[in-house]
């Protein structure tokens, strides 16, 4: 194996560390202190590294090593430093300290590639406000700095929509993109292959709910005379679980948010605010359940706003990426298969506009988004020599 094991470990609980709950998760939000903190202990490191390192307003940190030839394409890799509250270790970081570990194994080889190469870490992978994959589709140019709901929430990162033209890049200086990460399920894992070749990448679509009752007395008002939105969000939830089961797997429907106001326990939920997300690798299925769900509320009340606020599309990863990254397996002899995402990943983005390949190792459990998050320490070993593989192949 060429990769330097120790290194990689130490580098990866250097950074991973920051932002440790005492319950043992990780919460290292987008464009929070902690974040900031690992993007200058990350940039420091890449320094170190021979990068010649850059952070964009949104705070995604590049790398960049030099080539042969300058004037070619980069070859591009990374993930996400974010997390969600209390998260796992290794969602987003494993993609990132992997490639900084190939960086530093080609400076013990001596080796300089053709291409020049260059190491991202983005920023608000994770969802929020502005959606999730933030900083990735900012960067791809699949945000407009126009858009009038962004505008509303960029000044709670303060940003301006200035600072996302500014993020863009020109897509045609990237030959190609290559995301290592974890897999957060258990296909890998159940049929103990240590290595999964994304080809397929689910789609994600919110909405934003409101649902508008009338707060008064909870003791003194009578059940039959009472609009509690709370109940009808009930309802419509309950809904959402049968439409999602009658759709079939892989589609998956999740309530994550609910804001009840004004949120005392003496009196009736006068409104409710909820985000629903539909994910699943057929973008029809995904807006079929979107119209049984605008439908059911058409009939429930006609008290209730829905808004779309989030719509991406499922993906497809790059064939000719996908087999060099079979061919690194099977020159290494690490057993790969060819596995599909229901997760979403900065790869999805990048992979509109540039032949994108994404790796995967397995997840224990299948767990994720959450401190029981745990991936082998070989299969990360494992995982990492494939990534170099594969860009020495590129």
């Amino acid at each position: 194996m060429r990769i330097n094991k120790e290194r990689l470990k130490n580098s990866m609980l250097e950074i991973g560390n920051i932002g440790k709950d005492p319950t043992g998760g990780i919460t290292r939000l987008a464009f929070s202190p902690e974040y900031n903190i690992a993007a200058r202990r990350l940039s420091q490191m890449m320094e170190a590294a021979g990068l010649e390192v850059k952070q964009d307003r949104l705070g995604s940190v590049f790398g960049r090593r030099y080539g042969e030839d300058d004037t070619l394409p980069v070859i591009m890799f990374g993930s996400h430093l974010d997390t969600v509250k209390n998260g796992g270790f290794f969602d987003g970081l494993l993609g990132i300290m992997a490639g900084l570990e190939i960086i530093n194994t080609l400076n013990d080889l001596g080796r300089t590639t053709k291409y020049p190469l260059e190491l991202v870490a983005f920023n608000a992978e994770e969802g929020s406000e502005m959606g999730g994959t933030f900083a990735s589709r900012v960067m791809a140019g699949l945000i407009s700095p126009d858009d009038q709901y962004l505008q509303e929430h960029l000044p709670e990162y303060n940003l301006r929509p200035e600072d996302l033209a500014a993020a863009r890049r020109d897509l045609n200086e990237i030959k190609a993109f290559i995301e290592v990460h974890i897999e957060q399920g258990t296909v890998l894992e159940s049929e103990q292959i240590p290595i999964g070749i994304v080809n397929g990448i689910a789609g994600i679509t919110r909405y934003k709910v409101i649902i508008t009752g009338e707060a008064n007395h909870s003791g003194t008002t009578p059940m039959r005379l009472r609009k509690d939105a709370l109940i009808t969000a009930a309802k419509l939830i309950l809904k959402i679980e049968d439409i999602a089961v009658e759709l079939g797997e892989p589609f998956v429907a999740t309530i994550g948010t609910l804001e009840i106001k004004p949120g005392a326990v003496n009196v009736i939920p006068g409104e409710v605010e909820l985000i629903i997300e539909l994910r699943d690798l057929d973008q029809h299925k995904i807006e079929t359940a979107g119209e049984k769900i605008t439908s059911y509320i058409n009939q429930l009340s006609k008290d209730i706003q829905i808004e779309k606020i989030v719509n991406k599309t499922p993906v497809k990863t790059d064939p000719g990426m996908a087999n060099i990254i079979e061919t690194a397996c099977k020159k290494l002899e690490i057993p790969g298969r060819k596995i599909l995402s229901g997760a979403g990943h900065d790869a999805k983005e990048i992979a509109r506009k540039v032949p994108t390949g994404m790796i995967f190792v397995p997840s224990i459990a299948g767990k994720s988004h959450c401190p029981e998050e745990k991936t082998s320490w070989e299969d990360i070993y494992l995982g990492t020599e494939v990534l170099l593989e594969t860009i020495l192949s590129i």
